[in-house]
């Protein structure tokens, strides 16, 4: 069972990434809010540890801030930035194929 600790414990770190790559996209609350299909009022309590939230709305705020979930919740330390900086010095279909295989690759050294 978890202890009321843990589960505010959690709460912070997650809210705390959440608003780390928000910040880093720079998008406001009300825009991120807004994508997720949340309030601003609720994503400010996410962030802020203060509640926690449905795995439904994890993904929705996941893929709104092109990320993972496992990342948002601390099991993976990689966000997907070191990926998209290397994207960025490409251009047009290199850089769709430039990303499928950096993708494949962090996969395969995953499952090693």
């Amino acid at each position: 069972m978890v202890s009321g600790r843990e589960y505010e414990d959690f709460n912070r770190r997650s809210g705390k990434r959440i608003l780390e790559v928000r910040t880093r996209k720079q998008y406001t609350r009300e825009c991120l809010s807004e994508l997720a299909g949340i309030s601003a009022k609720f994503l400010y309590d996410i962030e802020m540890g203060r509640k926690g939230c449905s795995t439904y709305i994890m993904y929705c705020l996941a893929n709104a801030l092109d990320t993972s979930v496992d990342y948002l919740l601390g099991i993976d330390e990689d966000d997907g930035t070191q990926i998209e900086e290397l994207c960025r010095m490409f251009h047009g279909e290199q850089k769709e194929s430039l990303a499928s295989i950096l993708q494949i690759m962090q996969q395969m050294v995953q499952t090693i």
